[in-house]
């Protein structure tokens, strides 16, 4: 099976799953839709499980260098934290929250350790996204497979947060309140694909290792 037919099946497979999303988020009564894609649903208990899985393959990945697997392990990790909410376990409120800085209550040692893991964290995050840049722009990563499937879930990410974000932001700041259906297939696709995030950088990855292995191989030869 060729990488091209493996990016190929897996684009179908995502064309699927996005349909059984949104036929859940449609036929599912609300409460059960609720139950299913809320912050305690069996969606959102995924998530987490499929980063750290990310994360612990990416230590062991011998053709990228040790610092960047460490770095994307470290972003792995985070993200699968932030899923389970230790972003805001630990301190007063979400570190990630500009707001949190500004509280009168919460403690100057407090904020200086949350902003400095926020800013180790962006730093890293900055790093990767310009090294994973040089390799598919400028190595030509953009026309392999696992290049494709890479950008689609660099791509994604922030789309996510849109529709995430997009209902409450229409009903505080316009006043526009969406039809129950379309507010719970959003959060559907919303919950579904941001959960198997971490399963499209993993086969984006081992698509990225074949190759690799491919040109040393040739190389050897010649």
């Amino acid at each position: 099976m060729t990488q091209r037919t493996i990016a190929g099946l897996s684009a179908l497979a995502l064309l699927i799953y996005a349909a059984c999303l949104v036929y859940l988020g449609l036929a599912l009564s609300p409460e059960r839709a609720e139950a299913l894609f809320s912050e305690s649903g069996w969606f959102e208990d995924l998530s987490p499980v499929f980063w750290l899985l990310l994360g612990s393959v990416l230590l062991f990945v011998a053709p990228i260098r040790l610092s960047r697997r460490i770095g994307m392990a470290v972003i792995a990790a985070a993200l699968a934290a932030r899923e389970e909410g230790w972003h805001k376990k630990f301190t007063t409120d979400s570190l990630f929250k500009s707001d949190y800085y500004q509280m009168a209550g919460v403690s100057l040692g407090e904020k200086l350790v949350a902003g400095a893991i926020v800013v180790a964290l962006t730093v890293t995050l900055i790093w990767l996204l310009v090294v994973g840049g040089r390799e598919l722009m400028i190595r030509g990563g953009w026309r392999r497979p696992w290049g494709w499937l890479a950008i689609f879930g660099v791509a994604i990410s922030p789309i996510l947060k849109v529709v995430d974000r997009g209902p409450s932001i229409l009903r505080v700041r316009f006043d526009i309140t969406l039809p129950d259906n379309i507010d719970m297939v959003m959060l559907s696709l919303e919950e579904g694909f941001e959960a198997v995030l971490p399963l499209i950088f993993l086969v984006a990855l081992s698509l990225y290792v074949i190759d690799r292995r491919r040109e040393h191989d040739e190389s050897r030869l010649r």
